[in-house]
């Protein structure tokens, strides 16, 4: 790669490994002078820069970046090749991608290599160094962390530790195109990348002012990609959604080269004159390669596109676990799995025959955690007019199967835990997959035609099983549909909506036979709701609970919000009892049917205790003591549980085109 003395005679020329005298290093004085600045692309005819901090002091992070000037960079690896060993559960998580971030363990010379290819596919290499310090006293505040993004994607920064009662935290932006600055959480500011004409560097410090006078500061490096996100235009697939960056988890799969260009492109043409989405011939569904029977892990991986490879590792131990086989065969319905740091909310989509996963159900080390962006899902507000609340909770033995992790806090989560945390979003999730491709059609799949070009008739002479329980088992409600547009779809809710008491709302709900409001939103949505929830109880024991409730305000806790209506394991009631094995039917039709019949039956709620006092089930009423809710960390848990049990996160946006 470096043989070619004219390649070397001009990364001479263009490599500029530029200091950022503050960058990382902090103080526990006053904040640090402005640093030299660290613009990108600045003489005539280079190719890329480097740009990184020349020094940090150890506790702080420091990054590196490289950005092309006069087009996209592809390929990028980051690999250390001088100083103490980093450990890579901690550090360079994000070594596939432009920009590095770490943090050094301890006093040194910490010397990178990058390698990727320039605009025209040259390959490429240049090298940085980080000199590490020893401070003379600890790091009071740390900015996490250094990381590219494509323009118009989401960025959040958080600073660690927090805040604690008494300090103050500050942010400010010290170089690049001016951005608007979402600090209303000072741990963690929250922005939109902005329009580049080149790979453009954007710079922020924190600092923090403790109670009793002593300050610190970090800075962290954001380099924006101009990377053209999708025309306003019914022909790109992903018209009006940002694609991040990512790359095939097995670089040497037997489908590396096709992965991202078929189901994650942002200029992807599904119809007219530029179509250029690919055939199954060059993408095949994974049911092709396995001829519908239960995929090996090594199938399954040389599928999956990641933005950082810690996804793809957790991803393989997740799916290899003996609990998982029913979603191992459930995966032959997908051509490919996205998982990405920039992907919210999650979904299938059925011009590609991909499942797009928010990296955020995966995560198990903090580390990891950092990488993730944490910008909110768009629906966030959408029921901010609506006078009650709808809430959902998998349960398990009396006790809730989702748990609180504090983004303040510096906790791991356990791989048994994700059966719960993604495994009711992968049963969803592909769900639609099986919808849209179920198994008793996947033998007529035509290797010459794209993957819509395949299911796009079914779709439109309405033959997916979605149809069939529209048509022959139908949701009859039109207030909850409509209701459903507000909650999901942004709709603007009318004076009678407004007016809706819970109790009102629960009526409606429970004469019909919908396990969840989500069920409302589309036919595809609730027969995924279905399936989600009959393999959650059927695979891991979870029971689902759903109920209506008094409007959740900013000072509601679970303890104060009043349940007006509400029962769990839903799905067994007898007039939903046959849309569940419709359902299952179709979808999974290796499992019996037959189990839908030997459902718990459920159990009701009692109307006028609280929701946390409705956690276990049955008792007799008042007997119930909830959890107390005495300390910051327990009253924050409560608020995350209810705010996470009013919204349903994946979404079928995407099913169609």
């Amino acid at each position: 790669m470096n043989g070619n003395p004219g390649f070397l005679r001009e990364c001479a020329a263009v490599l500029v490994a530029l200091a950022i005298a503050g960058c990382g290093g902090g103080s526990a004085g006053p904040p640090l002078a402005g640093p030299a600045p660290a613009v990108t692309c600045t003489q005539p005819g280079e190719a890329f820069t480097v740009v990184a901090d020349a020094t940090v002091a150890v506790g702080k992070a420091a990054g590196a970046a490289i950005a092309g000037c006069r087009g996209a960079l592809t390929d990028v690896v980051w690999t250390q090749t001088g100083g103490p060993p980093l450990d890579p559960a901690r550090n360079m998580l994000a070594a596939r991608s432009q920009a590095i971030s770490l943090e050094p363990p301890a006093a040194g010379t910490y010397a990178f290599r990058v390698d990727f290819r320039d605009e025209l596919g040259a390959a490429r290499s240049a090298t940085v160094t980080v000199v590490a310090t020893q401070p003379a006293l600890p790091s009071r505040i740390t900015a996490r962390a250094d990381h590219a993004v494509r323009e118009g994607g989401k960025v959040s920064l958080r600073a660690w530790p927090a805040a604690a009662p008494g300090d103050t935290l500050s942010w400010q932006q010290l170089e690049g195109p001016a951005v608007t600055l979402d600090a209303s959480d000072p741990n963690r500011v929250l922005f939109t990348a902005p329009q580049v004409e080149r790979d453009t560097l954007l710079r922020f410090r924190v600092t923090v002012r403790t109670s009793d006078g002593a300050t610190d500061s970090d800075d962290v490096l954001v380099l924006v990609e101009d990377h053209a996100q999708a025309p306003a235009d019914n022909a790109y697939a992903f018209r009006g959604a940002h694609v991040a960056r990512v790359h095939p988890y097995r670089a040497t799969g037997r489908y590396a080269n096709a992965l991202a260009r078929c189901v994650y492109d942002a200029q992807l043409q599904w119809q007219g004159a530029g179509k250029n989405t690919c055939s199954l011939a060059t993408l095949p569904f994974l049911h092709q390669d396995t001829g519908g029977a239960e995929p090996t892990v090594a199938q399954i991986m040389e599928r999956v596109l990641v933005s950082h490879d810690w996804m793809g590792e957790v991803f393989e131990q997740f799916v290899a676990r003996a609990d998982m086989a029913d979603v191992r065969r459930l995966l032959n319905g997908v051509t490919a799995i996205v998982i990405g740091a920039q992907v919210r909310p999650s979904f299938y989509y059925g011009l590609t025959g991909a499942i797009y996963l928010d990296a955020d159900n995966f995560w198990l080390t903090p580390e990891q955690r950092d990488t993730i962006n944490e910008a909110p899902d768009f629906r966030s507000d959408f029921d901010r007019d609506l006078a009650y609340s709808g809430l959902w909770r998998y349960v398990v033995n009396n006790s809730n199967a989702f748990l609180f992790f504090p983004p303040t806090s510096r906790l791991s989560r356990s791989l048994d835990y994700l059966v719960f945390e993604a495994g009711w979003l992968l049963y969803h999730e592909l769900a639609h997959a099986g919808d849209f491709l179920p198994p008793a059609v996947r033998g007529a799949l035509n290797p010459a035609l794209t993957v819509w070009d395949n299911l796009g008739p079914r779709y439109a002479l309405r033959q997916l099983p979605s149809d069939m329980l529209d048509q022959q088992l139908p949701l009859t409600s039109q207030v909850m549909r409509a209701l459903a547009q507000v909650k999901f779809f942004g709709a603007t809710a009318d004076a009678t909506q407004r007016a809706y008491t819970p109790q009102q709302v629960a009526g409606f709900f429970a004469a019909d036979r919908a396990t969840d409001e989500y069920s409302y939103s589309t036919t595809r949505e609730d027969i995924a709701m279905l399936f989600e929830e009959f393999m959650m109880f059927h695979r891991h024991g979870a029971r689902r609970d759903v109920a209506f409730t008094d409007k959740i305000g900013p000072g509601t806790t679970g303890n104060t919000l009043i349940v007006r209506w509400g029962q769990r394991g839903r799905l067994a009631e007898a007039t939903i009892n046959p849309r569940v094995k419709l359902a299952l039917r179709a979808i999974a039709p290796w499992i019996d049917e037959a189990l839908v019949d030997g459902l718990p039956a459920p159990l009701a709620m009692r109307a006028g205790e609280s929701w946390n006092a409705n956690l276990v089930l049955p008792a007799a009423p008042g007997t119930v003591q909830p959890q107390a809710l005495a300390t910051p960390l327990a009253r924050t848990a409560d608020a995350w549980l209810l705010e996470r049990a009013r919204r349903r996160p994946p979404v079928d946006g995407k099913a169609g085109p």
